[in-house]
């Protein structure tokens, strides 16, 4: 139970019922500057939605703490805000109730490590960054000698590429995309961020030019190639997974599924998608899609890490469809897809706050 100045948490609540709202508002307001600096006092109270009288104040107290600098750039935070920003997470989750969520997360789920970041990236796009900064720094901690990483595609793992801190990994390093191309975006192609977390890592990396979805006759010529077949052996070697989660419908609709598979997919129950392959609420394989993450069967056996990378309410039905039936070493996950999780298995306590 959290401790301040002699006081429990929840008898503090009763003398202070106002203490966690404002603390969640001042620390949203800091972190927003920590992503976004240096950043002007209007676009700030619109990100908020407040008055620019009110924001002013609360500029004003932060800056007469230390924590802010405001110059003719705009605003930003000082190396204690910074250091603030960083530093403060564990005890706002306690504060929260986060860390009792992540335990009830470590029950409702087969994973071995939970971390729920507090907020709700539907409606803060701050939180995908700060999941991705925390998954990156979890990555480097797991990186040994001659290891090969493979990463998969979207927003999530994107986050953790452009979140992950510059500076050399350990001899010998391979990253190598856990699929191949997909959709338009490229920023979200696996490629791409194989490429840009490499190049954070001064690493080594390996593409793979193909599209994600091809036809089973094309796949199997494309299967014949000796680079294709190469590239895809290092994959499946890979020693550390990273990838997300999608949402079955979406997904099929990205992987140019017809009508009619996207229908029998929702009429057998496909509520979550990892490498073409979709699962039911049970986290049986429920139909696929052909393409190359068929052929990457080995890859979730022998990957001595896995972590997975996935937020939003809407996604909590795939993640306990994935995660739940299937072991993974690491989740980090989003306040709102926690509180929706624990929420559908029936376990919802704890207090409710960064998620609205």
């Amino acid at each position: 139970m959290l401790m301040i100045m002699g006081f429990e948490k929840d008898s503090l609540n009763l003398i202070v019922p106002e203490l966690a709202e404002l603390l969640v508002k001042r620390y949203q307001l800091l972190r927003k500057i920590y992503y976004s600096a240096p950043i002007g006092r209007r676009p700030l109270a619109s990100y908020f939605n407040l008055g620019e009288k009110i924001l002013r104040k609360e500029v004003d107290l932060l800056r007469e703490q230390g924590l802010l600098i405001v110059d003719q750039r705009g605003i930003s935070l000082t190396p204690s805000g910074e250091n603030l920003v960083t530093d403060i997470t564990p005890y706002l989750k306690s504060l929260l109730g986060l860390t009792l969520l992540e335990e009830r997360l470590l029950r409702i789920l087969k994973v071995k490590r939970v971390l729920v970041i507090p907020g709700n990236l539907e409606n803060d796009e701050v939180v995908l960054l700060e999941m991705g900064r925390a998954a990156a720094k979890i990555l480097r901690e797991l990186l040994e000698p001659d290891m090969i990483l493979a990463v998969s595609g979207g927003t999530s793992c994107a986050a953790v590429a452009d979140m992950l801190s510059e500076g050399p990994a350990p001899h010998g390093i391979e990253v190598v995309p856990a699929r191949g191309g997909l959709g338009e975006v490229v920023d979200y192609q696996a490629n791409n961020i194989a490429a840009r977390v490499a190049r954070k890592l001064r690493a080594r990396y390996r593409l793979l030019h193909l599209p994600d979805s091809l036809g089973e006759e094309a796949l199997q010529i494309v299967m014949k190639d000796e680079k294709v077949q190469r590239i895809l052996g290092m994959i499946n070697s890979a020693k550390v997974l990273l990838h997300g989660i999608g949402i079955a419908d979406e997904m099929a609709r990205c992987r140019n599924a017809t009508p009619e598979e996207i229908k029998r997919l929702v009429h057998e129950g496909a509520v979550g998608e990892v490498f073409g392959l979709f699962y039911n609420a049970g986290g049986e394989i429920v139909g696929s899609i052909p393409g190359l993450g068929l052929y990457l069967d080995n890859l979730n056996k022998h990957a001595r890490h896995v972590i997975v990378v996935a937020g939003g309410r809407k996604k909590a039905e795939a993640i306990i469809a994935i995660v739940g039936n299937h072991p993974r070493d690491l989740l980090v996950l989003d306040e709102g897809a926690a509180r929706k999780i624990a929420e559908i298995a029936g376990d919802n306590g704890g207090d409710k706050a960064f998620d609205e």
